[in-house]
């Protein structure tokens, strides 16, 4: 993460926070960080006021331009997100949304438009999901996290995925670029990171900024969709 010259580095909350910082100016030879994350931040953290009082010295002294936290690992950690953002003067927030998993996203998502906090995306194609490349007969790798989730993670999914067909049908475009439109039509989005496996994911995911916005019925059909759990009948029903 520190090759090079990142615009933005992760850093774990604590006295050592400053001298961390210092540090990592010298191995990028900068003297600047663009964006410096809290990285999965405990309520204790986001409570003490002194990281925070430590995190405006660093910016008010230049060696910090912005400052955020990003959650995970899991898509929860809503309390951690929501105290954050309402209590602490975030320039950032970096979570996972997609069209797949909203929630606690859409929660993040409406505090921090109150805020003027700008949010970043990360798995937004639901852990491959919403490549379009899957079937119910595809298998992962033992050392692959997915092979770790239930069997119905990616049943649904796939279920789910076949009530989307109106995004790509007669648009030239993929189910994996109109994930990445779905999350930009926000513009408190200010970047979405994919995973990119291979030169021509690269291209495609590159080519959205190229392909159709999503409409306003559009964007109104996906939200109905996922509040009403894409009207999936049980398991078997709809086979």
């Amino acid at each position: 993460m520190e090759a090079g010259r990142p615009s933005g580095t992760a850093a774990q909350p604590g006295p050592g926070c400053g001298s961390s910082v210092e540090a990592s100016l010298r191995r990028l030879e900068t003297d600047r960080i663009d964006l410096l994350q809290l990285h999965n931040p405990r309520m204790d953290h986001l409570r003490r006021d002194e990281v925070w009082d430590l995190l405006e010295d660093l910016k008010r002294d230049g060696k910090v331009r912005a400052y955020g936290i990003a959650l995970g690992p899991a898509i929860g950690w809503r309390d951690e997100g929501v105290w954050g953002i309402q209590n602490r003067h975030l320039d950032a927030l970096f979570i996972i949304h997609n069209m797949l998993e909203q929630d606690p996203g859409r929660e993040f998502i409406d505090e921090a438009r109150k805020r003027d906090v700008g949010v970043m995306v990360r798995v937004p194609h639901s852990s491959g999901l919403l490549e379009g490349k899957y079937t119910k007969d595809t298998t992962f790798d033992e050392n692959d996290h997915r092979s770790h989730r239930k069997r119905e993670w990616l049943v649904n999914g796939l279920r789910k995925l076949s009530k989307l067909g109106f995004l790509t049908e007669d648009r030239g475009m993929t189910i994996g670029q109109a994930a990445l439109k779905w999350l930009l039509a926000d513009p408190l989005v200010v970047t979405v990171l994919p995973n990119i496996y291979d030169d021509a994911q690269l291209v495609e995911f590159a080519d959205a900024s190229g392909t159709p916005d999503l409409t306003d019925d559009d964007l109104s059909r996906i939200a109905d969709l996922y509040d009403n759990d894409f009207y999936l009948a049980p398991a078997g029903a709809d086979a």
